[in-house]
């Protein structure tokens, strides 16, 4: 009985040890595939775009702090700046924080179709930026024409020029005078630069500080430059120009001639410049006129033998005809000034002086209008002042009252086509 019990017992044991290994088995095999489809499931939460867990891989995150970031566009920035008296085009760029490498670059490609040293104080220079890169620079140089100095890699520039549309068309002014001739032109609409073209072109006949008055009318057609957005941004030509006063009807117009010189000339068809101006000098009053008179100086009486004009010191005076410098000094009466030689036995003469004009000097030829000094009051003199006279064959001669021939008068087939001109123009006012 003992035995069997003890085969039972061991039996049972035996029984029970067996079925302990299937259970381990099993638990094994479901540890087995639960640890798969975990894995399954990372796995495919992965490739679905999970940030937590990547496989073999750095994170996303870090890939995108180690590449550099690329703009989606470029931005472009541009910076005006403006030549100052007596700087140059290099050092306002190096003002400006351009490396010496790069101004170097932009001058070199610039100066092969730019004269660096014609430009003047105030013209507008253009950086262009991108991305805060420094590109090149615009250079607008005239009305119809920009210059483009570009980047071509590393220090590398080239130059491009612009040109731009313009469009001219012909605009007409009318001012009657009130206060001043001037002032009743700008009211008028005219730009300075027209006033002054057209009191010279009337300079020959006109004495402006005696023959105008309140009441006298003008007129001018001159040339508006636009650009291709329509707007006015120079002036051309004076193409016409009328004068009314109590003594003149003048009027004056700008003809072309065959040979393609433009000048301009009366009804009669001579040009309107004469041999000398009336008035060397814009701008200028008359303070003493020629004749006899009380001296300033001396307190004597005595024959002003020229014509006195008040003007700011600095005013530039004009030769008032072609000619050659036969004096350029000073003395103790006249202070420092010029004698100037014309055709036809003419001379002129222009004293107190502050200062010579660049390059005038004994035996210099001059031509009409070319500046030739500045008003000043040296030598024997009370205030800034110009002292004009002229001789002709030696003798003093009123300025004021000269006439001169004019320079040409039309002839022939050239009086015809002028003639022509003046037709059509009349017949267009109609």
């Amino acid at each position: 009985m003992s035995d069997s019990a003890d085969v039972d017992s061991m039996g049972k044991f035996r029984f029970r040890k067996k079925m302990k290994g299937w259970q381990s088995v099993l638990i094994t095999i479901i540890l087995i595939s639960g640890l798969f489809l975990q894995i399954t499931k990372n796995t495919e939460a992965t490739v679905a775009g999970s940030p937590d867990i990547i496989i073999g891989a750095v994170k996303s995150d870090s890939l995108a702090s180690a590449a550099p970031e690329i703009p989606d566009e470029v931005i472009y920035k541009t910076v005006e700046a403006t030549l100052r008296s007596g700087s140059t085009l290099g050092l306002l760029l190096e003002d400006e924080g351009i490396s010496a490498t790069d101004t170097s670059g932009v001058i070199t490609a610039i100066k092969e179709v730019v004269n660096l040293r014609r430009l003047q104080a105030g013209q507008k220079v253009n950086l262009l930026y991108e991305n805060n890169y420094f590109a090149g620079i615009m250079l607008p140089l005239s009305t119809d024409k920009d210059i483009y100095v570009s980047r071509t890699g590393g220090a590398g520039f080239q130059v491009t020029e612009k040109y731009r549309e313009l469009t001219v068309y012909p605009s007409t002014f009318h001012a009657v005078v009130d206060s001043s001739l001037y002032a009743s032109c700008l009211d008028s609409g005219m730009t300075d630069r027209v006033i002054m073209e057209m009191i010279e072109l009337f300079s020959f006949d006109v004495d402006f500080q005696r023959d105008i008055q309140r009441g006298n009318e003008l007129s001018v057609t001159y040339e508006v430059i636009y650009d291709e957005e329509g707007n006015a941004v120079d002036t051309g030509n004076i193409l016409y120009t009328s004068l009314k006063t109590d003594i003149h009807d003048l009027k004056i117009y700008q003809y072309t001639d065959l040979d393609g010189k433009a000048d301009y000339y009366n009804q009669d068809g001579q040009t309107v410049r004469k041999t000398l101006l009336k008035t060397p000098i814009n701008g200028a009053y008359i303070t003493s006129s020629y004749g006899p008179r009380v001296s300033p100086i001396t307190g004597y009486n005595m024959v002003h033998r020229g014509v006195d004009f008040g003007a700011p010191r600095g005013t530039p005076i004009m030769s008032s005809g072609d000619g050659t410098v036969t004096y350029a000094g000073y003395n103790d009466v006249f202070g420092y000034h010029v004698r100037v030689r014309h055709v036809n036995g003419y001379e002129t003469m222009y004293a107190h002086m502050t200062s010579f004009a660049s390059g005038i000097r004994r035996g210099r030829v001059v031509s009409q209008g070319q500046r030739i000094g500045y008003v000043g009051s040296t030598g024997q003199s009370t205030g800034p002042h110009l002292h004009y006279e002229v001789r002709l064959n030696g003798t003093h001669i009123n300025p004021s009252r000269m006439k001169f021939p004019p320079g040409r008068t039309l002839q022939g087939e050239e009086a015809r086509l002028f003639a022509n001109m003046l037709a059509s123009y009349e017949s267009s006012l109609n």
